[in-house]
């Protein structure tokens, strides 16, 4: 089966898929699986974990900014009490990213999660 997705409804989307994983992070107070890739895809993270004692989502990024013989990450934290914006804002809109989006949507809504995913 054939999922076709424009990018307004992609973007509208994924807003509300976003909501679903704050929501159930702050529920079970654990990230779910596809929030951990979205987060990877989006900022290029090396990792991605919730701290239960601060409740924040933590966010580690190689940092290329320094030349050193080992990487640098720089950590970001953004509080599950914040709004979703930081994530909103991290969205890209090349093709393969449409493509991710369309198939972790699919995933979420279908059954099939192999089905193929058109984004127009």
């Amino acid at each position: 089966m054939t999922t076709y997705y424009n990018q307004q409804e992609l973007k509208a989307s994924m807003k509300s898929l976003v909501q679903e994983f704050l929501s159930e992070c702050k529920r079970c107070e654990e990230l779910p699986e596809d929030f951990v890739d979205l987060i990877k895809h989006n900022f290029l993270a090396k990792f991605v974990c919730y701290n239960n004692k601060t409740k924040n989502i933590e966010i580690g990024v190689e940092d290329f900014s320094e030349e050193s013989l080992y990487p640098n990450i720089k950590i970001y934290k953004f509080p599950m009490a914040s709004n979703k914006k930081w994530v909103e804002k991290s969205f890209r809109t090349g093709r393969n990213d449409l493509d991710f989006y369309g198939r972790l949507l699919n995933k979420k809504k279908s059954a099939n999660r192999d089905a193929e995913v058109v984004v127009m």
